[in-house]
């Protein structure tokens, strides 16, 4: 029978190991999940299941990522007495070593690793060492690593090449150590594969040793190690950021001719160089072919292409992209808008800003402590696009849209906002600004106060 707090409807008549995994990976609560375990598992049914290690791991790593450590510590320890075979232990072992990295608790899982021979009295293994390294490092407890990189040795266990490649990436991810450790490293990999090639070439491009990670290059080929879609991607990257375009363009043909299908990093990395380089044409049809491929680009592409094209003054491809981006469900951000806003104003084109300004708005796209002072430049950017161009009625409703949102007014738009309704003998528009000027605590300068006095003046005058 059930246990009364799970639904009759999940427990099958005749429950099988594999019925179980089932129905554990079904339960959406991992508590529930780890009250029907117990309920199929105790010693006191009539018929307790024998779990499979792979039912084990599944539920450590759902409680684990719920947060819930204890309970998944306390499941492996109490599952050592269902396995006849220590072995069968390590998977879901080293499945809550790595839930204890996921959660950010590397100290925890070096510790549950420590006790494991006494509290579970399973040994430690070649693939457990570099389970805490790998949590280790990821969390930049490089003298851990390497202490217990010493004690695996004297343990007698040789570093396999996952072992070398957790290293690898650790010297290869600190800016501030010398490249020639990792390089050394890299040379006592006995056996290295695409991971161990791809890590040392990627650190060398971050020190902008490029020769040296062709070399590398060269070498993973010459000793019949495939490069992948990574290792490709990874030199084209730094070509791209480093400005040498047609050196990565040569890069990525090449991936076509071995059949190497480049990913949307492999795209992105590429088009950001060739739009930050000043060849937007070129991204534009790198972006059309990740349509025909049926690749979907990201926002940050997106991004990178309408960005390019607005440094280019081409703001009607920018648009058509920007549709494009909107038609495939991506929403554009603060950032995005403003590039083409901005790009606008800057041609002149102040309507069309402003349209795309309210068109920011009515998607919910707010300020937050990182983007207010973006919202307030893109904002001030319209309101002096639009008095360039006269623009009165529109200049105030922007204006007003932008005090109700309570996005600042920079002291020098709020001077030229005064200048222009004064000029357009608007002067209760005008002292609308003063009055506000006011309220912010922002005095205007004599200029200002002298150029609605005068108009003032000037209206009495002529009546």
């Amino acid at each position: 029978m059930p246990p009364a707090n799970l639904t009759p409807a999940k427990w099958p008549k005749t429950l099988t190991a594999g019925h179980l995994h089932r129905l554990v990976r079904a339960e959406r609560d991992p508590r529930r999940a780890l009250a029907l375990f117990d309920a199929a598992t105790a010693a006191s049914v009539s018929a307790p299941i024998l779990p499979s290690p792979d039912t084990v791991s599944l539920l450590t790593s759902r409680l684990a990522s719920a947060g819930l450590l204890p309970l998944a510590t306390s499941l492996l320890s109490r599952s050592r007495a269902l396995f006849p075979s220590a072995a069968d232990l390590e998977p879901p072992f080293l499945t809550l070593l790595r839930a204890f990295s996921r959660t950010h608790r590397p100290l925890a899982a070096l510790q549950l690793f420590r006790s494991a021979p006494s509290a579970l009295a399973l040994p430690h293994s070649a693939r457990s060492y570099t389970a805490v390294l790998a949590t280790l490092v990821s969390h930049s407890h490089l003298p851990l690593a390497h202490s217990l990189l010493a004690d695996m040795r004297a343990g007698g266990f040789a570093p396999t090449t996952a072992t070398y490649n957790v290293l690898l990436k650790a010297h290869c991810s600190d800016a501030s150590a010398p490249i020639e450790d990792a390089v050394r490293l890299f040379r006592n990999i006995p056996k290295p594969d695409a991971c161990s090639y791809n890590t040392v070439i990627d650190g060398l491009c971050r020190r902008s040793r490029r020769a040296d990670a062709q070399e590398i290059f060269s070498e993973m080929v010459a000793n019949g190690v495939a490069p992948t879609v990574v290792t490709y991607t990874t030199v084209i990257n730094w070509l791209a950021r480093d400005g040498c375009l047609d050196d990565a363009l040569k890069m990525f043909d090449e991936m076509g001719r071995i059949g190497i299908a480049p990913n949307v990093v492999t795209y992105s990395s590429l088009i950001d160089g060739l739009c930050k380089g000043g060849r937007a044409a070129s991204a534009l049809e790198l972006l059309d072919r990740m349509a025909k491929e049926a690749k979907l680009p990201n926002t940050i592409t997106y991004s990178s292409v309408i960005n390019g094209l607005c440094k280019e003054d081409r703001l009607n491809e920018a648009m058509e992209v920007l549709d494009r981006m909107r038609l495939q469900g991506r929403k554009p951000d603060a950032g995005l808008f403003g590039k083409l806003i901005v790009g606008l104003c800057g041609a002149g084109r102040a309507v069309e800003a402003a349209n795309y300004l309210d068109e920011m708005v009515l998607s919910g796209v707010e300020p937050n402590r990182v983007t207010w002072s973006l919202h307030v430049r893109i904002n001030d950017a319209v309101v002096t696009a639009l008095c360039a161009k006269g623009e009165a009625g529109r200049t105030f409703r922007v204006y007003q849209s932008m005090r109700t949102r309570g996005i600042s007014t920079e002291p020098g738009t709020f001077h030229l906002l005064v200048e222009f309704f004064s000029k357009k003998n608007d002067l209760e528009k005008a002292a609308h600004v003063v009055l506000d000027m006011l309220s912010e605590k922002c005095i205007p300068e004599r200029e200002t106060w002298d150029i609605i006095l005068t108009r003032y003046w000037s209206k009495k005058k002529d009546m």
